[in-house]
């Protein structure tokens, strides 16, 4: 059995033809070119899943940013111009003659680490990307969890604290504002120009535009002070955010991909603890938390499983 996975991203379209064991038989990759427009992304999409299409095919599985329903359109993907109220199913399938899935890009890496990555053989899930911002899904008795007719879990979106600062989905102290890279190099910035002495500043030569989440990892590497407490203060931002996810799943395994998560075991350890010291112990003695498993290519995997094994099926029980 093969299925076609295509992971949409805002500057690159990441398409590949993967077997029933999640392997990739072969993959393309497209420049996304959304800043010409709707049908100009939509020809690139098309342009990569038959660039890998094979005789005996599936179906094509694709994950996108923004959120999506049951029908397969999609709302809300600020980085795609004119995104908003597209049929992606009804569009790709009337052209390629192949059953499509279409899930939020989130969900779909859930669902693949899940199946695949760190997530395999569990029965209840939840799985977070940490990057520009923080995207979560969750596997429950071996079935995606989604809303009533939205793709749903925007975890991102969580308050932590009612009073705390403004979020761009316009409301105050979600989770996302804390953890998300911009607001993690802020804590640096703040920090160094309060005369803060730091290896990050040594790193970017004083420039401190040039502050990222990886040249904070940098500097934590080479024994920085700052950098230490930057991220066991975001390891205690995220444990006290999972701390209510545990208590209201209690998920076997919490898996955190995306680029903020290569900060290594400074940020896991300080999450763990803090979700031992809040979480209800019973539901916290058991819990791995465990960095994703699918690597580079985890959005191609992910989307293909979409098809290879369907988001309703009790894959974890079996």
């Amino acid at each position: 059995m093969k299925a076609v996975g295509l992971d949409l991203g805002g500057t690159f379209i990441k398409v590949g033809l993967v077997d029933e064991t999640g392997r990739i038989l072969k993959k393309k990759q497209l420049p996304t070119r959304a800043e010409e427009g709707r049908d100009r992304v939509l020809v690139q999409m098309e342009k990569g899943v038959r660039g890998v299409l094979e005789s005996g095919t599936r179906g094509i599985g694709i994950g996108t940013p923004g959120i999506v329903d049951r029908r397969g359109f999609v709302y809300s993907a600020p980085n795609l111009p004119a995104w908003d109220n597209l049929n992606l199913k009804r569009y790709f399938e009337e052209r390629l003659s192949l059953p499509v899935v279409v899930e939020n890009d989130v969900n779909t890496i859930t669902w693949g680490e899940y199946l695949f990555g760190a997530g395999k053989g569990s029965r209840c899930m939840v799985c977070i990307t940490l990057g520009t911002g923080l995207g979560g899904g969750i596997v429950m008795e071996g079935r995606l969890l989604r809303g009533g007719e939205y793709s749903a879990v925007e975890l991102g979106h969580i308050p932590i604290n009612y009073k705390g600062p403004l979020c761009k989905c316009g409301n105050r102290g979600c989770i996302e504002r804390y953890v998300g890279a911009q607001y993690i190099t802020a804590m640096a910035k703040r920090e160094i120009r309060r005369g803060r002495k730091s290896k990050i500043e040594e790193i970017v030569e004083g420039n401190l535009a040039k502050i990222t989440p990886k040249i904070i990892a940098q500097a934590y590497s080479q024994g920085d002070r700052l950098s230490e407490e930057i991220w066991i203060k975001v390891g205690r931002y995220l444990g006290a955010f999972f701390s209510g996810i545990v208590n209201i799943f209690n998920p076997e395994v919490i898996v955190i991909g995306g680029g903020i998560s290569q900060a290594g075991e400074i940020l896991f350890s300080s999450l763990r603890s803090e979700v031992k010291n809040r979480a209800y112990a019973l539901f916290s003695q058991g819990l791995r938390v465990v960095p994703a498993g699918l690597g580079v290519e985890a959005g191609i995997v992910s989307a293909a499983s979409l098809i290879l094994r369907s988001r309703n099926d009790k894959a974890g029980s079996e």
